[in-house]
Order: structure tokens, then sequence, then C-alpha cells
């Protein structure tokens, strides 16, 4: 029986772990905190056919975030200045058809999933509707939205009295209850919670000296990722479920505010920022908290988590195989959305069934 050991229980990871199982391998997975614990502070607007959130090296994106920066909607707490020259080197550099082609593929794979997911069991709240976008400008948010390589549907509408896009094509699903199903497939998984300092020559070198062998080691630890070599900045966000004085009949994403609120059965889940900052605390949730309070009033928090985005310089993900060990992260605002296919072709990289895939760190060479 081939063994892998999957880095990182994440969202990637575990779907990596997941199709790495049903494969009848080996696989122990390593995971510092809880399974998905980052992950889940994801609104769970699954974008499968707009790729514009992720577009941070396009020109004049720089002056934007500089804009929020400003106006108190983000925060720099730390910069790796060789991440920032490497974004500077992308920046206005456009991916090739067959990146977007491939990008579109793995989308498609993803939807496929979770609906097939929600098929066997719906218990994490997969639902089919339209997200409602407030803008500061719908016009141009529409130009850029009929630019966008993955030709997303949309229409201009209304919500509260102001004009809005509304986008059509996504799915809905609760992050939290998602990885609570994710942890339930991977049942026979062993998890050791313990930090991998060294992965290569089919071993990884566990925190205290312990090495486990392996066939091959799939790396998806988000931004940590970087201490390999891969460039990845943690933008960092918060996650709030919610019992809120006002229930939104809408999905909303208020880009004005800078949260996004999402009505689920039993709470509303409210995110929001896209912070350069790698510390672990919640210094700016209030600040989510209250700009969410247009839509919701009140919120008591029944949980709050932080996640860390981790984002390339181009905003695209990484998806390559080095000797014996793969890496998969750098999905930024779309992990959920592309979760599945990168731990389907993680899977099938550490396997040998694929050599190679579009989303290289050569690019960055």
């Amino acid at each position: 029986m081939s063994t892998f050991v999957v880095v990182g229980g994440g969202v990637v990871g575990l779907f990596a772990a997941y199709y790495l199982k049903r494969e009848g391998a080996d696989v122990t997975l390593l995971e510092m905190g809880g399974l998905a614990h980052s992950s889940r502070a994801a609104a769970g607007v699954l974008e499968f056919t707009k790729f514009e959130l992720n577009r941070i090296n396009v020109r004049g994106y720089a002056q934007r975030y500089l804009g929020m920066v400003r106006r108190g909607k983000a925060a720099v707490r730390s910069l790796d200045l060789a991440w920032l020259v490497l974004y500077l080197k992308m920046y206005g550099r456009e991916p090739g058809e067959e990146t977007w082609s491939f990008l579109k593929e793995m989308a498609q794979f993803s939807r496929r999933e979770y609906l097939r997911l929600a098929e066997e069991q719906n218990d994490f709240e997969l639902r089919e509707e339209p997200v409602y976008e407030v803008v500061d400008d719908v016009e141009k948010e529409a130009e850029a939205l009929r630019r966008d390589p993955l030709g997303p549907r949309f229409e201009i509408g209304e919500i509260d009295g102001a004009r809005a896009i509304v986008y059509l094509d996504p799915l809905i699903i609760s992050t939290d209850l998602a990885a609570e199903r994710l942890a339930r497939e991977i049942s026979g998984v062993k998890v050791v919670n313990k930090r991998a300092v060294k992965v290569g020559d089919g071993a990884v070198e566990l925190e205290g000296g312990k090495v486990l062998r392996a066939d091959a080691v799939v790396v998806a630890g988000g931004w940590w990722s970087r201490r390999f070599g891969v460039p990845v900045a943690p933008l960092k966000g918060y996650g709030v479920r919610a019992k809120t004085e006002k229930r939104p009949g809408r999905t909303v994403a208020d880009f004005v505010g800078g949260v996004f609120v999402v009505p689920f059965s039993r709470w509303v889940k409210i995110t929001g920022r896209f912070d350069l900052d790698p510390h672990p605390d919640a210094k700016y949730l209030p600040n989510v908290l209250e700009a969410a309070a247009r839509w919701v009033g009140k919120a008591d928090v029944v949980d709050a988590s932080v996640g860390f985005r981790p984002c390339t310089p181009d905003g695209l993900p990484v998806l390559e195989r080095r000797g014996d060990v793969v890496f998969a992260t750098g999905t930024c605002r779309l992990g959920w959305t592309y979760a599945p296919a990168m731990g389907r072709i993680a899977a099938d990289l550490a396997l040998g069934r694929r050599r190679d895939t579009p989303i290289t760190t050569r690019r960055f060479s």
C-alpha cells in the first residue's frame, strides 16, 4: 500500500487526504490546530465563474488596496519584502489562455464535487442563489466582470434601495458544516497534531525529531508553505457565526463596508477584512461587526475564527511536484471554490498520475 503524508489540515489538505484515501492509500494528515480551523473563517460563497476577487496584480489594484488602508478597511501589519518584489514583477501581467482553461476545468470539477457531496447528504447547507454585491461604482464593476476570462453571469439589480451587481452563478455552503463533513469523510486517516519542520527525500521531519516516511508528501499548509520557497503572503480575515437582530433575506457581498453576510438555518455568517497580517489576534474583528450592522443590526457572536488566505503575487494558485513533494496552495480568496480540484490534482501528482500543471512557481522565475 502506498503511503502519503499531507501537511496542513485546511480545506485543500482535507480534500487531498480525502482523494488519496479514496484511492486506498495509507494517509497521515499533519495539523497543529483543529481541522480547517482557519479555512472555516470563510463566508462560503463559491464563485466558480469569477476570478476578479483574486486578481490582486491587475493594474490599479495596488492603488485601490492603499485606498482601503487609508479608509480603515484593510491594514498592513507585516510585509515580506521578497514577496513584494515578486508582486511588483508580476504587476499587470496576464496569464495565458492555457492557465485560464485550466482554471475553468478546476472550477467545473469543484462545482460537480460539491453537488455530488450534497446529493449524498446535504449536511453543509449547499444552495444555489444569487449574491448581491454592493460596490462603489456599479458600472465600473460591471465592466470589470465583462472582462473576467471566466465569463461570470450577472445582472444589475437593487438591494436596500441602491443599485447592486447580482452575481448569478455561485453556490453557497456553510464552511463550518462542510469542515465537519470533510472530517467525517476522512475517517481512517491518521491525524497527527505536530508541526513539520522539513520535507523531502521520502520523509517528513516533525518538531521534536520524529520522522515519518512516505512515498510522497503533499504540502497544503496555506501561507505556511512559504517555508519551502512558495511565495505566499497571509491576507487575514475574520469569520463570525452570530445570532442577529435582523435576518438578511439575501446573501450580501458589501464591498463598500468590507463584509460578506450569509444567512444559514441556525446562524448568520459574517466575514470581512483583507489585511496583510500574520498575527492570530482579533484586532479588527469589531470593525467587521460594525460594518455588518447595516445588514443585521446587533450581532450576538456564537463563535469567531481567524483565517489567513494564502495569496501568491499574481493571485493564482500553485500546484506542482518537486521530487517527492507536491505543493498545493495559493488559492487566496477562492480557497473553498477551488479546494476539491486542488485536492484531486494534488493527489494525482502525488500518485504519479500527473506530471505537471500550468500553475507552478516557475512563472515567478
